[in-house]
């Protein structure tokens, strides 16, 4: 509550689920020793105090959650259903640090109620938030112990006085600092929000259970009572919690460390380089409007789903006709949206996307796909394309373990949901991650300071998101990456940004993990950020297999690139076509045969093969060349090559690192060698 104050909010009421005819209660979702004494927090605080008892029991106890009859669950959704009809509020302040089943289940009723879930402490360091509480002014002290390493000898101390023993129970049991692990519970006696604090008169402690290991002890309180506090500071709130060393919003480009915005400038911008005319003979326009790739281990990928334009007033519609059109082509392959993991929506203009938006909010809810969004050079009667990567596992492979995170909460952390998709979707020791914005975790606004900071945030982001996934998982798995910039003069800032982020700070030596690196430059950005980082990072480091070359041709050369994981099958391929010289014109058929060709012998070499290969993303220039010529011709490229139809997309940009005209990146999956539980 009172990060919620530091952060701009107004409490307006407390809440509470209470347990019946007893002390402590069994609950997965709440606590409940000290139950009896809560209207003393209200009256302390000078505070509404709405109270519920707690009928259901843990019903559902997976990690997910429906609505189910008679679970608690269902006693939080009524408590905060009656306030909302009795108080004009909008979020609801919560206290979970580590806890997804937990968290899961907060944001699931909030998001019921059209609720805003605050969790400033979400995933913060324990040691340093137990550190933080001490010298905010914060006193509480142990009621509860069940943990191995605590005893009845430990309830009534301070969080002061119990923080040394906690630091030693963490290096030898790892106890979690704060009790997030339901090691110990706490009861708040004053702090900076009480305008009196709470005295305990007499208590009892109760010996709940006499497990030899994790004995259960609790203090039950028999008489309390409020007393004035003296010497209060006749600064506000806001002011007297502003000067406590308590983590802010506000102190973010500090965080950062104060990065001052460096930009190195090209001799050329891409945008504004003399691009070749491309020219092209007639050529088939038969490019299917869907298509579907059924790879290997269950991967697939679906491409070509072109939304168009028949008016302004029918984007919504439009919008839900191509999510249903992605839901009918998976249903005839027996697949199913739920088995989506990753996808790329292009937008004509962003400033529709809310339409979009909400349409696909029908069709994923629950642990939904991971989403990269852009603004991109598409033609004005095309809404938006979209094409999307899909794991089902398949009758003859090994199912694979997908997880998601889905943070919906305002924190600390790194930006929250704001849309129907998951921070980073797991499948089996594959992270696919959704497009990093610089937004500011606690307030949800972009970051000051420009690209540089942008940049910094966004890493930050992206490698908490990775470390909350896997606790091995760091920017150094990172074998994928799309950085997507506005202004063409923010690429050498980006690649320096980057590189540092990437490096060996500690031992400060290049790693050598050859990251496969894209930079586009892109129309438009979501909330006007100025980057959009998006990565996909592999657990498995050392089975990785590096290939490069740079293939020069008549008028063009291609540089290639290619990543492999054997204990997956996965492969990745990006091929950067840039011009040799300086020339006025170009055939587009020639170029795109020679990168087909060129595709075709690195797969060769590198023990693949065109079956292995789920699809081509094709950038470029928007002003080259049309979609569907482009689309065409690179399809009759490939069907000479091969009988296989990999999903294929094209995306018009703005532009893309300097000397480049093309920007082509290829997913393949391989039968791979992973187990089930392999991560």
């Amino acid at each position: 509550m009172v990060q919620c104050i530091l952060e701009g909010h107004e409490m307006v009421a407390l809440a509470n689920l209470r347990p019946v005819e007893t002390d402590e209660l069994d609950s997965y979702m709440f606590q409940t020793v000290g139950h009896h004494a809560i209207d003393l927090y209200a009256e302390a605080m000078d505070l509404p105090l709405f109270r519920q008892d707690i009928t259901g029991t843990s019903v559902v106890k997976d990690k997910d959650y429906q609505p189910t009859r008679g679970d608690e669950v269902e006693d939080l959704y009524k408590l905060l259903k009656r306030i909302q009809e009795t108080l004009d509020v909008e979020a609801v302040s919560v206290g979970a640090i580590l806890s997804n089943y937990q968290r899961v289940r907060v944001e699931h009723v909030c998001n019921r109620l059209g609720l805003i879930c605050l969790s400033y402490l979400w995933r913060r360091d324990q040691k340093e938030l137990l550190e933080e509480m001490i010298h905010a002014e914060i006193e509480a002290i142990i009621i509860k112990v069940a943990a191995l390493g605590l005893t009845s000898k430990h309830l009534g101390q301070s969080l002061s006085e119990i923080r040394p023993h906690m630091l030693k129970m963490n290096e030898k049991y790892q106890l979690n600092p704060c009790g997030e692990g339901g090691e110990y519970e706490t009861f708040t006696l004053d702090c900076p929000l009480f305008k009196k604090r709470i005295v305990i008169d007499e208590f009892e402690v109760i010996k709940h259970d006499s497990d030899p290991f994790a004995p259960v002890s609790y203090i039950s309180f028999k008489k309390m009572h409020l007393e004035d506090k003296i010497n209060q500071p006749s600064v506000s709130l806001k002011d007297r919690l502003e000067r406590l060393p308590i983590k802010k919003g506000s102190n973010l480009l500090q965080e950062l460390g104060n990065p001052h915005l460096k930009v190195i400038k090209h001799s050329l911008r891409p945008d504004e380089e003399k691009l070749p005319q491309l020219t092209c003979d007639e050529v088939d326009n038969n490019v299917p409007e869907i298509q579907i790739k059924l790879g290997f281990d269950g991967f697939s990928w679906v491409s070509g789903i072109l939304v168009f334009r028949r008016s302004d007033d029918s984007i919504a519609l439009e919008a839900e006709a191509a999510f249903i059109s992605l839901r009918d082509i998976l249903s005839s392959n027996k697949l199913s949206l739920s088995s989506v993991v990753l996808v790329y929506i292009n937008c004509q203009d962003l400033s529709e996307f809310s339409a979009i938006n909400a349409a696909m909010m029908k069709f994923f809810t629950q642990n939904p796909t991971a989403r990269v969004c852009v603004g991109a050079n598409l033609e004005r009667n095309i809404i938006f394309s979209m094409d999307c990567l899909v794991y089902q596992p398949s009758d003859s492979s090994r199912p694979l373990q997908r997880n998601t995170m889905h943070v919906q909460g305002i924190s600390h952390w790194a930006p929250a949901n704001v849309g129907p998709y998951s921070q980073s979707v797991q499948v089996g020791r594959s992270f696919y991650l959704a497009g990093m914005l610089s937004l500011c975790p606690s307030s949800m606004t972009v970051v000051e300071g420009g690209i540089h900071s942008e940049n910094v945030l966004c890493f930050r982001s992206i490698d908490r998101v990775l470390q909350a996934m896997h606790s091995s998982l760091r920017l150094k798995d990172i074998v994928l990456t799309i950085c997507f910039v506005t202004e063409s003069q923010s690429i050498p800032t980006a690649k320096e940004d980057f590189a540092r982020a990437t490096k060996d700070t500690e031992n400060e030596v290049d790693l050598g993990l050859h990251p496969l690196v894209c930079y586009i430059v892109i129309n438009q950005l979501p909330r006007n950020v100025s980057v959009e980082w998006h990565v996909i990072a592999w657990l498995s480091q050392t089975r990785k297999q590096y290939h490069e070359k740079t293939i020069k041709c008549k008028d063009v050369s291609v540089d290639v690139k290619f990543l492999s994981d054997k204990i997956s099958g996965h492969g990745i391929a990006l091929m950067n076509v840039e011009i040799v010289d300086s020339i006025s014109s170009l055939k587009l058929s020639p170029v795109l045969a020679d990168l087909v060709k060129i595709l075709s012998e690195t797969l060769k070499e590198t023990s693949f093969s065109w079956k292995n290969v789920l699809s081509l993303r094709l950038y470029y220039p928007h002003q080259l060349v049309k979609l569907k010529v482009i689309s065409s011709v690179l399809c009759a490229a490939i069907r000479c090559y091969t009988d296989e139809s990999p999903a294929v997309t094209c995306i018009p940009v703005k532009g893309l690192d300097t000397g480049q005209i093309m920007s082509l990146c290829v997913h393949l999956q391989d039968q791979g060698q992973e187990e089930e539980d392999d991560p």
